[in-house]
């Protein structure tokens, strides 16, 4: 995140970004910034891992159908590590979902 633009810098004066919601504008005024919040945040990071995990999934599966198809092609010890590097994906993700879940049943039980 660049806070400072130099190509504004005149003199003495520097043109600052605005990056919270408290900060005031040059009228001194506090406007509503089109951030996102935690829980955008929360859900794009979440949706970009599990991208991730998928593309792991089939990047494993396209080296091992390569591997089938032109032995030559590729070594095996490359569709190993990404097999298991596929599968080491998958098991972290499966886990932080079942925490997730049981923080969630854990919070709604709560007295």
């Amino acid at each position: 995140m660049d806070l400072i633009d130099s190509n504004n810098a005149m003199g003495n004066v520097i043109n600052l970004t605005r990056t919270h919601a408290n900060h005031l504008d040059s009228e001194g005024q506090k406007k509503v910034l089109a951030m996102e919040t935690d829980r955008e945040r929360f859900v794009n990071l979440l949706a970009a891992n599990i991208g991730r995990v998928s593309d792991r999934q089939h990047e494993a599966e396209e080296l091992f159908r390569r591997m089938i198809t032109n032995p030559d092609e590729v070594e095996p010890h490359d569709v190993t590590i990404a097999m298991a590097q596929a599968n080491m994906s998958l098991n972290l993700t499966k886990t932080i979902v079942d925490r997730a879940v049981k923080a969630y049943n854990d919070i709604t039980t709560m007295r």
